[in-house]
């Protein structure tokens, strides 16, 4: 027992031992490296020279290996893909039928109601060359400008949706200001209760939505458009769906300006309305030139007489009127 009690008391103490001294190791390297920076660099890159072959001939397998293991997943990761797609796609044929139905029915319905067709805006698709993301503002630079005739507040959109109006245009260059960004106002109805309301952006990727007109219902998952109120965005144009954080309303917005690269700017105005036609004077009596009386008297007196009327011949029959009455005439 004896025994067994030292070996014990021994092994205690050399475990005690040792983590003194790694205690004071540890303390006479920091004081070492705060003393003399430079021996530590040096020590530093001498063991990392001398390490160097066989860090470069274990980085090859690990490599491999970790190429391999990658792949692994990504075979897996492609495949759950694919049969994602698969199902997707065969939704979207039957969206595809049900669209083209409602299409030819649309148009139906605006022949019999002699309804006017809706006008294709103009676009211009220029290339995104750069991006702003700071604090306060979030915005990206395309690569076209006045030359090709883009104008401020203009809409721009990627092949998913509405990202932003052009606030700012160079010569060949144009600044797009993003729904997301602070400053960003935008006018949008929800459907399917047409509620109309503004889209605010504060600098997050959903922005929020404040309810104006109406007293519609507005719910999670349901569709914000624009509605091109005041000439500023034209109508219809996909912007997102209502989502819910909290008890709070936002829109997860459609377009991604982090992947877009290729974009169009619409242009787009309210319809200027024809001239005013100018009034017609009423019509007036033409006014005869004033002939002086004296005129008027000479005229007259100079006016020749009328011939005089021939004398018809008398006949027996036919008793003559000379201005007096039979009695006259008796007398």
């Amino acid at each position: 027992m004896a025994g067994l009690g030292w070996r014990l008391m021994r092994g205690r103490g050399a475990k005690q031992f040792s983590l003194v001294l790694c205690g004071l190791s540890a303390v006479v390297i920091v004081l070492v490296g705060k003393t003399n920076p430079a021996l530590f660099d040096r020590a530093r890159a001498l063991l990392s020279d001398s390490t160097e072959p066989v860090l470069s001939e274990l980085r090859g397998p690990l490599v491999a290996a970790e190429n391999w293991v990658a792949d692994a997943g990504g075979i897996f990761r492609l495949y759950r893909e694919n049969a994602e797609l698969k199902q997707e796609n065969e939704a979207l044929r039957k969206w595809q039928n049900v669209a083209l139905s409602l299409q030819t029915k649309m148009q139906r319905y605006e022949q019999l109601l002699n309804a006017v067709p809706d006008v294709e805006l103009p676009s211009v698709t220029a290339r995104v060359i750069g991006e702003a993301s700071r604090p306060f503002i979030k915005t990206m630079i395309l690569n076209a400008g006045a030359a090709e005739q883009v104008k401020k507040g203009q809409a721009v959109i990627d092949s998913r949706g509405l990202l932003g109006r052009i606030y700012v245009t160079g010569a060949n260059t144009s600044w797009v200001i993003l729904l997301s960004d602070l400053n960003s106002r935008v006018p949008v109805v929800i459907e399917p209760s047409h509620r109309r309301a503004i889209l605010t952006g504060d600098n997050t990727p959903a922005p929020g939505i404040e309810l104006d007109v109406g007293d519609g219902p507005v719910h999670p998952g349901d569709r914000v458009v624009t509605t091109g109120d005041g000439g500023l965005l034209p109508p219809d144009l996909p912007v997102g769906t209502v989502v819910a954080e909290g008890r709070t309303l936002k829109v997860a917005l459609f377009a991604r300006p982090g992947s877009s690269d290729v974009v169009r700017i619409m242009a787009y105005g309210l319809p200027t309305p024809p001239p005013a036609a100018e009034p017609v004077p009423p019509a007036t009596a033409v006014e005869q030139p004033k002939v002086p009386q004296d005129t008027v008297a000479a005229g007259i007196a100079q006016r020749p007489p009328p011939p005089a009327m021939p004398l018809q011949s008398q006949s027996p029959d036919v008793p003559r009127f000379d201005g007096q009455s039979e009695e006259e005439q008796d007398r």
